[in-house]
């Protein structure tokens, strides 16, 4: 697949991988409101022909209101598009707690790999 990360800040990294159809992004480090949009950016870029977003969020260390609500935003996206969005939190990940407080897992489907978020996506 092809990658890249386009976040201009130190906080946080974008990875983005192309499998066929479905974008895999993984976002590292920290997420607050000096980055978000470029964030949103970075995965939201290059959608064109995708039916599925598989965002992988086990790398971050910080997620705030803001991150939440970009989260949110993609969500709406997402659907308004017709793409299939989920999200990956790995059982130990800094991030989850915040996921499931916010509701957000109840708004966004959660999966604890990218193989299993692959595979949902796949079935779909």
């Amino acid at each position: 697949g092809r990658w890249g990360s386009t976040v201009p800040d130190e906080l946080a990294a974008v990875a983005v991988e192309r499998r066929g159809r479905v974008v895999v992004a993984r976002v590292t480090g920290e997420v607050d409101l000096s980055n978000a949009a470029a964030v949103e950016d970075a995965v939201t870029g290059d959608l064109a022909g995708v039916r599925a977003v598989a965002l992988d969020l086990g790398g971050l260390r910080y997620l705030d209101s803001a991150g939440l609500a970009l989260l949110s935003r993609l969500a709406v996206r997402c659907a308004d598009g017709g793409t299939a969005l989920r999200l990956v939190v790995p059982p130990g990940a800094v991030v989850r707690r915040a996921i499931a407080v916010s509701g957000m897992d109840t708004v966004i489907p959660v999966d604890e790999t990218v193989e299993e978020a692959l595979s949902t996506l796949d079935r779909g």
